[in-house]
């Protein structure tokens, strides 16, 4: 009999959560698993979930980012009894607000297999202490419900244990995934024909935690002192219309290319010439391991889960957050020594195990917790 699971998660936006359970979705075994999903009625990828015909998609209006007490217990109890309904033998919860009113709905409902993957903490240094210990509190009451906790990131991992939200033996690392094929591809076409001009690029939802403001300041820095650069923000949120503000006042209009969300990235990797992530806190950025698999020279923060695949002076530089001196001056430098840079980049790229960075590899560790723990 297939083990029906039900995966639970806030928005269908295309962050790497989303695009990880979406690669979940599409790869694992039909005969051995029954798929649902219950997510908020909003996101980029709606309609690409709502595609995946074997898939049970609930969409829940009231499922939202921020807090709403009523919308919150309309929330939990709709999870409730859809979960009591169709008596699912797994469920998998994925971004804050779902995790905890998904766990708690499936406990309620007699689940017993719960499973979380926390996509970075909720709680963070920016915090102030008040907003944290709510969050830590919260997330130590609802471990002692779940049956394994994934990580992505190592150092999410050692906050998991050090913060005693669980035990290490409950607490599991699962690296992010991607098609390694197709980012390769993209890495041989670099090889043959290099980028033209400097394209800076970031790929990243518009929110506090990404720190755009440190990228749109240095991208005014670098434009002033190289006339060539230009630059891009692949992403959006609730930021945007602050963002659209900064580059107008900053007299970046023609040379920052605020695109939105883009389904195939393919042409912005290849004619990326630097990728600079800004991030202030952080999971693991599947656009940076898509970056680095296509081999290119990266500028990020040293938070999370970035510090997994980048090492200094490898793939590229990394600096201290919320530093934009450091930022500014890193890429007018790489920039300066663009052909250097690429060499040690490729050179760094055949150091890196293809096969564990792939969503296979992914897949086959995420089945694994399925069946050890049902």
């Amino acid at each position: 009999m297939k083990k029906k699971i039900l995966y639970i998660i806030t928005h269908l936006e295309l962050g790497g959560a989303q695009k990880q359970l979406i690669v979940l979705l599409k790869n694992l075994n039909q005969s051995e698993y029954s798929l649902s999903l219950a997510a908020g009625d909003y996101g980029y990828l709606k309609k690409n979930f709502s595609k995946l015909s074997y898939v049970n998609v609930k969409l829940i209006p009231q499922l939202i980012r921020n807090i709403n007490p009523l919308y919150d217990i309309i929330t939990f109890l709709r999870l409730y009894f859809y979960i009591k309904k169709h008596g699912f033998d797994i469920v998998h919860t994925h971004s804050p607000k779902a995790s905890i009113l998904g766990r708690w709905a499936a406990f309620f409902a007699g689940t017993k297999t719960i499973i979380y993957t926390a996509h970075g903490w909720p709680f963070h240094g920016f915090m102030n202490p008040i907003s944290y210990s709510f969050y830590l509190a919260l997330e130590k009451l609802t471990a002692r419900i779940t049956k394994k906790i994934i990580v992505v990131s190592c150092a999410d991992l050692r906050t998991g244990i050090e913060k005693k939200i669980a035990t290490k033996e409950k607490i599991v690392l699962i690296h992010y995934g991607i098609d390694i094929d197709y980012f390769t591809k993209i890495y041989k076409k670099r090889c043959t024909y290099p980028p033209k001009g400097f394209l800076i690029t970031t790929v990243s939802s518009l929110k506090p935690q990404k720190g755009l403001d440190y990228f749109l300041k240095m991208a005014g820095e670098v434009a002033d002192k190289f006339p060539q650069a230009k630059f891009c923000i692949i992403g959006d949120g609730p930021l945007r219309k602050k963002i659209e503000n900064t580059i107008k006042n900053l007299n970046l209009g023609n040379r920052l290319n605020l695109a939105g969300w883009v389904d195939d990235l393919s042409s912005i990797y290849l004619n990326t010439s630097l990728f600079i992530l800004t991030s202030l806190w952080e999971g693991l950025p599947v656009s940076l391991i898509e970056a680095i698999i296509s081999g290119i020279p990266v500028i990020v923060t040293d938070t999370g889960g970035i510090l997994d695949i980048t090492k200094e002076g490898k793939q590229g530089k990394v600096v201290k957050r919320g530093k934009l001196p450091l930022i500014s001056s890193q890429c007018q430098n790489m920039l300066q020594n663009y052909s250097w840079w690429d060499k040690i980049v490729k050179e760094a790229r055949k150091n890196i195990s293809m096969n564990y960075w792939s969503q296979n590899r992914m897949i086959k560790e995420t089945e694994t917790v399925y069946r050890k723990n049902s």
